[in-house]
This record gives structure tokens, sequence and C-alpha cells, in this order.
């Protein structure tokens, strides 16, 4: 068989909007609105310039079912690129963007093949005359998959099989993913279908959840969307050898990198120590973006008697303001997108513990909360009420235990800093 090459990506999201971004230039604002996009024309580059053979794309190529007539247009542009430098793609649609969904009518390139919804397609892809990759894939006709789409796949016959096999499928495998179960199922339903490779996407954090026979691989999403998806986001260009062995390279494709950094005031006395602390924070961050730009949020930490003075209203703002000024014009720039604070005032936390009187016993209480998983259940219990109104529905969402004990841990610093005071 000859050697081949693809690149695998998913979950584009083209034309989505950056969330938990506000006040920013016109300028960052421009590069903001067009990082989807550019992320979409590198990986389109990547292929040209690898000089691959295929490019498999797993859902979500849209940010939603409505998608717009501008994300449908690069979206096209990009593959009548690929297709005029002879790379084929091949695209199966997910929760995001639905077969169901308004598509304009636009012309498509001859070498894009676009996965049906109602049953598993397969196509066999051909280099230079000879056939060397069979692709099944399935697309998502609604939004709302909860079935175990890998039951439509075949189970191939290992002494029958003569072509690498590649499965492409938009799905939740496993259960701690962080994601809705759209199309859920297990690693074991996956391997017993005996393919080469599985691409998937959903997933917006790049895994390679199986390293061999298959090779299952979530790619990512190739540029991250806000805060949370932080870390070196890209594609993975795969190699597959004359024995049909696949290796797969992570290429990071992102125009714009997220960042979440903490960072301790202890030993810290002054505000202007701290600016010059977060000054040098930023160049850290803009050196390990490399040529990209970045957005970040600083979590302030620690104690100190600097906790006061960032306690007061608008002296966060203010810093905050004077940071965001310094980049402006700034061709690789650093966002900081909030300024958290998480710190706690300088105190004995053991003397209070000690003492005989009512912040003796709210420092106590705090504790048992602290370590007692009984008290937080009771807490959360009676909270409950309060997210489930129809009010609370529509403003509040969940509040995972670890989320929980760090609004315990603010409400008690807040108690002692009124107390104190």
């Amino acid at each position: 068989m000859k050697a081949f090459s693809f690149i695998h990506t998913a979950d584009l999201h083209l034309d989505s909007p950056f969330k938990g971004i506000s006040e920013v230039s016109e300028e960052i604002s421009l590069e903001l609105t067009g990082a989807t996009f550019k992320a979409f024309n590198k990986i389109i580059d990547l292929c040209i310039e690898k000089q691959v053979d295929f490019l498999l794309i797993t859902g979500d190529i849209y940010d939603g079912a409505d998608r717009s007539l501008r994300a449908q247009l690069r979206f096209r542009d990009g593959l009548k690129r690929l297709s005029e430098s002879g790379i084929k793609a091949y695209i199966v649609h997910g929760n995001h963007d639905p077969l169901d969904g308004w598509s304009a009518n636009l012309d498509w390139p001859k070498k894009v093949h676009i996965f049906k919804g109602k049953s598993v397609e397969k196509v066999l892809v051909e280099k230079n005359g000879e056939e060397i990759a069979q692709i099944y894939g399935i697309s998502f006709h609604n939004r709302e998959i909860k079935t175990n789409l890998t039951n439509k796949f075949p189970k191939i016959s290992q002494s029958k099989k003569t072509l690498f096999t590649i499965g492409m499928l938009h799905c939740n495998v496993g259960t701690n993913t962080g994601h809705e179960p759209y199309a859920p199922c297990t690693l074991q339903d996956l391997i017993t279908r005996n393919f080469d490779y599985w691409a998937l996407g959903h997933i917006h954090k790049k895994a390679i959840i199986n390293e061999d026979n298959p090779l299952v691989i979530y790619p990512g999403n190739p540029q991250g969307l806000h805060p949370k998806e932080t870390g070196a986001r890209g594609c993975f260009l795969v190699n597959v050898n004359e024995n049909s062995e696949p290796t797969a390279e992570f290429i990071e494709i992102a125009s714009i990198r997220w960042f979440e950094e903490e960072l301790s005031i202890d030993f810290l006395y002054t505000e202007q120590e701290l600016i010059s602390k977060i000054h040098n924070y930023i160049e850290n961050i803009r050196e390990e973006a490399g040529e990209r730009s970045s957005v970040c949020k600083i979590i302030l930490a620690g104690r100190s008697t600097l906790h006061s003075s960032i306690a007061r209203k608008g002296v966060l703002d203010d810093i905050l303001g004077d940071i965001r000024e310094d980049e402006e014009g700034e061709q690789q720039f650093v966002w900081i997108e909030s300024i958290e604070d998480n710190t706690n005032p300088e105190i004995d936390r053991k003397s209070l513990l000690e003492r005989k009187d009512f912040i003796g016993d709210l420092v106590r209480l705090f504790e048992e909360f602290s370590h007692d998983k009984t008290k937080i259940a009771e807490l959360k219990e009676s909270l409950e009420p309060l997210f489930t109104s129809p009010g609370g529905r529509k403003l509040l969402e969940p509040i995972d235990d670890e989320d929980f004990l760090d609004l315990i841990k603010k409400a008690e610093t807040l108690c002692l800093d009124k107390l104190g005071g």
C-alpha cells in the first residue's frame, strides 16, 4: 500500500463570538472576531504546505444551526483553495451545525464530500489511481442525538480488511468529558469495529484516547473561544506508512491563545510592586505564546497587607485600565480580560481557631465546611430552591463541589474583613 497523510481537525466554530471579553479596543476586537477564520485558513495553508492527501473535519464547523452566511462563504472559500491544490476534504456535521440547520445554496468544490445523517456512508480514497483508504462517517441530522451512533458502523473482519480504515464521528466518548453527552459511546465501542483510525469531534481539549490499534483522537478546537480554553490549540497531522501504521503529530494553529494565571501577593506590600509583577507576568506570557497574541485572566491569591488595598472599590479596575492602555497598539498583544481578587488578609488563622468568641465560632464553622463533605451537601441542599426557582434557573448555573468550596472560602474572607474592620 502507498504511504499517505491527512490532517484531522474539528470544532472550528467559525464566526463564534469570544465569550468573557469586554471593553476591548476596535483593533483588538477585530483580531478576536477574525480568530476562528484565521485558524481555519491556517489549517488550509498547512494542508497545502504538507501536501497531504486529504483533510478530515469532524463536526461543529459552525457555531450554531442558524449559521451565518459569512461563515459559510469563508468555509467554502477555504475548501475551494484546498480543492484547487488537488486535496480532498471529508466532512461530518455535529450538534452545533446539524444538517437540518439553515444552509445557503452554495456551490461546493468537487473534492468535498459531506457525509449524510441517516446512516453511515462509506467512501473510498484513491492516490494516483490506487485505493489507499476507506472512510466511514455519519453527520448529525439534528442537534439532539443522544443515541450511540457507533452501533451504525460496521464491524470489519481483520482477515478481510485490505485498506486503511477511518471512522469519522462527532461524539462523546466516556462520561467525564465536561461536554453534553451527544452521541455517547465508550472506547470499547470504537475498538470493536476494528478500524485503524477514529477521527472524533465534540471535545474541545485535544486528546489521544487510544494510542494503538486503533488510534483514536480528539484534535480539540483549533482556536480557544473563552477563558477556560487555555493552552495550545490546533490540529493533528497523521502520516500512514506502507504497512498501514499511523503516527500523529499535533500542530498548534490558534492565532490567539488563552491563559489563566495565578499571581501570589505574598511578600508584596505596595500597589507598585503588584503592577510590576503583573507586567512581568505579561512578558512571560508574550514569550510563551510565541508569534500569537493572548488573552489572559489573572487571579490574585495569597495573603498580604496589600489585600485591604486590593479590596477597595475601584483599585483593581484602575490597575486593569492602566495595564490595558499599555497593550494598545501592540502587534502581539496580551489582553488582560480580567483580574480576579482571591486574596486573603494577613491573619493568624491558628489563633482565630482558638478564640472563644463569635469570630472563633465563625472560623470553626467555616473549617467544618472545608473538611466535611456532609455539611457541604447539607448547605447545598438548603440552597437548592435558589437554583431551581424560575428566576434562579435563568440566572444561575449549577455549582460543583470544588467551586462551592471556593465560594465558602470567599465568604469567610468577606466575613473576617468586615468583622476585623
